[in-house]
């Protein structure tokens, strides 16, 4: 029984330890932050596990355990260094808008990426087509043929680069590919580089993977030491596409940490101006590509990454173990959607330009300043009213006119501003309502 007690003795000074350690840990952190560096020093951990591994050999421990009990510690100290990021303003006003609509009240959606056209009919047809053909089982997480070689001609005509159909594997939407590289390219820990405005997506994944997040918005010096920079051109939510001497700055920074740059190239297909693709230029960038925004096949849920072999090689290994594949049908439409997406997009473009035409010429002289947006879908404006907070105002706007916008603050410390999908289906009749409540 003296034993036991001891045992208890013992146990209990296990873990008032432990909490001396995690006190000591936040300490660290806060100066951590203060002098802005990084959340992991491998250097450290390395000289520590060398000590830990020593101490256990004195003691007679098995290393294997001792290897696990500091794999441990290591973990909570990074949890504890590593900010949680919520759901998010945007999805506050999203959720509520949906929550109106069951009510039997009109929303008019411009807070979120949903353009106002759907999918080329030849993607309907080869869909209905596919499933017909009882292609509805199994497939290779490595994706088809008739893809695969569809979306390898499309990127290298619109990139200009030689990507072949061993290069590229399709994806559950880029937002799962993107989660799917961070976690293959990344450890609890590792810093990932951001460039202000931000799409709050990237904060979610980073957040559940316990990756420090860096930021910057021109000068890119701050993203020094990230294991993946990601960069949106054109960018989501203001539309900005990076000049071939920016990308060159931040392959300047990426080179010298060997990091990654993850492009999410969602809206490349939506840029008004001439755009300089990453890959282009770093042999270590990674293409993430959508069907959703230019093709308008936000439902079908596919996507598609190129880039270095071996990353792509890995990433179908990663989708065979998590979703098996993306579904034959499915890749099918996509495909077909490819086949034809000249015609498709010039019909699209015509169409952005007049919406984003219509939005400029009702939101000229109102309290709203902007810039006309490189590409993309969105206006991202500055509300010019004192005291402006622009999630009061979204859930205000929500409430009193039906109307659903995106708050600033989303996307970083921008409390002056609104996201506004002026591509949104809901645009002719939202945009008038969003002015009235600016007058």
């Amino acid at each position: 029984m003296e034993v036991r007690e001891r045992i208890r003795e013992v146990t209990l000074k296990i873990f008032e330890l432990y909490g001396e350690r995690m006190r000591l840990v936040n300490s660290i952190a806060r100066v951590k932050r203060e002098k802005g560096l990084p959340v992991r020093d491998r250097e450290v951990e390395a000289s520590l596990w060398e000590a830990v591994k020593r101490k256990c050999q004195e003691e007679g421990l098995n290393e294997r355990n001792c290897e696990r009990m500091f794999a441990l510690l290591i973990s909570s100290s990074i949890e504890a260094q590593v900010p949680k990021s919520g759901a998010g303003a945007h999805i506050e006003i999203f959720r509520r808008a949906k929550a109106m609509e069951r009510e039997g009240r009109k929303v008019y959606h411009l807070e979120v990426g949903e353009p106002a056209w759907g999918p080329p009919e030849e993607a309907l047809e080869a869909l209905f087509d596919s499933v017909r053909k009882g292609e509805i089982r199994y497939g290779p997480s490595t994706g088809l043929p008739r893809f695969k070689e569809a979306a390898s001609r499309w990127v290298s005509r619109r990139d200009g680069v030689d990507v072949g159909p061993d290069s590229l594997v399709p994806t559950p939407g880029s937002k799962f590919a993107l989660f799917a590289l961070m976690s293959m390219l990344t450890d609890k820990g590792d810093r990932v580089g951001l460039i202000r405005p931000t799409w709050p997506g990237y904060l979610g994944i980073a957040s559940s993977l316990g990756l420090e997040v860096v930021s910057a918005e021109e000068d890119f010096e701050a993203l020094r030491g990230s294991r993946v920079i990601v960069v949106c051109s054109p960018n989501n939510p203001d539309g900005r596409v990076l000049s071939r001497s920016q990308l060159e700055e931040l392959v300047e920074v990426a080179s010298e940490s060997n990091s990654y740059i993850v492009s999410d190239d969602a809206y490349a297909e939506l840029s008004f101006v001439e755009r300089t693709p990453v890959t282009k230029i770093y042999e270590r960038a990674i293409s993430v590509n959508s069907m959703s925004k230019a093709f308008g096949m936000t439902g079908f849920r596919i996507g598609y990454v190129y880039g270095p072999k071996e990353v792509v090689d890995s990433l179908a290994k990663f989708l065979a173990v998590t979703v098996t594949n993306v579904p034959e049908f499915i890749q099918e439409a996509a495909g077909a959607a490819l086949e034809v997406g000249e015609k498709h997009l010039a019909q699209v473009r015509e169409r952005l330009s007049s919406m984003l035409r219509f939005a400029e010429e009702n939101l000229k002289n109102t309290k709203l300043e902007f810039k006309r947006p490189d590409g993309g879908l969105y206006l991202f404006p500055r509300v010019e009213l004192d005291g402006f907070d622009s999630l009061q105002f979204s859930r205000e706007l929500l409430e009193k006119k039906g109307v659903a916008v995106a708050p600033g603050i989303a996307f970083g410390p921008y409390p002056d501003r609104i996201r506004v999908t002026f591509a949104s289906m809901h645009g002719y009749e939202g945009i008038p309502l969003l002015k009235e409540a600016l007058a």
